[in-house]
């Protein structure tokens, strides 16, 4: 960004009327920008122009703006944007001292957004640490390996590493203090019964009730970092701060295996295992596929990778196929698409 891009704060909001704010993914990216170019000064012009959205939810902006890492989008989204929404900068000459001061201050908060994002990335460590800490006291404690699920009956497919809770369960997730606790039959219904109201930001949970079917998430040493439930409707739920990013599920393990199956969802693994008898790494979503892949080549270099994609010709371009083939062409396996009827 050169000097003559900079904005005061007053002409960002001049700049910001010429953008609509009702497509998301532009209204998420304006809001990078703001948080990388003015750090928490820009949430108040953010949110003033959010407001003209016509989906507009002041918890949901509040929520977003927090969970924005600075760095991604830059100030040259907005002004270009902007212009092509008719914007035009009001032309003056500035003094050598203004343009001293101006590359000042975006220097200064440059410096503040990097040290923010440092800060962010520490705590969220941190969190994943704590969350993962208390799944693995769940485990260890409140689920069992063998019991009933009306998901997987429904699904036609058996329990492969997958666990079932001996009662009702509850992770309470504090983001302020730092730490996760595990609660257990009656204790859940106090601790919704002590919960303050309106539940606070900070505080977060993640139930697991009786017919629930629990899938550990571990990564290629096996360590535990999180836990997906999935109810009896198939509503997969995972924990806020669990770690999911390169971390699989296993399906029928195998020392030097000579294919690896690669899917998003349990059941789709599980019908891939039991038909075909190869292990299956399931990676709960075509956004990590992207991360599980090398590390599976790395791991099993000897390996045939097959990743099993989702096909759906009903949905405009078909998203989840043209992934999945492009991952395939870029980590040197195969795609193919399983007819396997009603299946995730």
């Amino acid at each position: 960004m050169t000097e003559r891009d900079l904005l005061t704060l007053d002409e960002l909001r001049l700049a910001l009327q010429h953008i609509p704010a009702d497509d998301r993914e532009t209204w998420v990216s304006i809001g990078n920008a703001c948080k990388t170019e003015y750090g928490d000064e820009g949430f108040a012009i953010w949110d003033e122009w959010s407001q003209g959205g016509q989906n507009y939810k002041a918890a949901d902006a509040k929520s977003v703006w927090r969970s924005l890492t600075p760095g991604h989008v830059r100030l040259g989204t907005i002004i270009k944007l902007a212009t092509d929404g008719g914007w035009r900068r009001e032309r003056r000459e500035m003094s050598a001292e203004d343009r001293r001061r101006m590359k000042a201050e975006a220097e200064e908060r440059r410096r503040k957004a990097a040290e923010q994002v440092e800060a962010d990335q520490a705590k969220l460590e941190r969190m994943q640490l704590a969350v993962a800490s208390a799944c693995q006291r769940v485990l260890e404690q409140h689920l069992a390996p063998q019991g009933r699920s009306p998901y997987l009956e429904r699904k036609g497919v058996a329990g492969h590493g997958v666990l079932f809770p001996r009662r009702a369960v509850l992770i309470s997730i504090d983001s302020q203090r730092e730490r996760a606790d595990v609660w257990a039959g009656l204790e859940v219904r106090d601790w919704f019964r002590d919960l303050p109201k309106p539940r606070p930001d900070h505080l977060h949970m993640f139930q697991i009730r009786q017919g629930d079917v629990v899938v550990p998430l571990r990564d290629a040493s096996g360590t535990l970092w999180a836990l997906q439930t999935i109810n009896a409707k198939g509503t997969k739920l995972f924990p806020r701060f669990g770690r999911k990013a390169g971390n699989w599920h296993w399906i029928g393990w195998q020392q030097s295996p000579e294919y690896i199956a690669i899917t998003e969802g349990y059941a789709t693994g599980a019908s891939v295992h039991e038909a075909m008898g190869w292990p299956v790494v399931v990676a709960l979503d075509v956004g990590n596929m992207a991360r599980v892949l090398p590390a599976l080549r790395e791991a099993f270099p000897a390996a045939h990778l097959v990743l099993c994609g989702d096909d759906d010709p009903d949905t405009t371009g078909n998203p989840g196929r043209q992934k999945a083939e492009a991952l395939a062409r870029e980590h040197g396996c195969v795609a193919v698409f399983p007819e396997l009827g009603e299946v995730a």
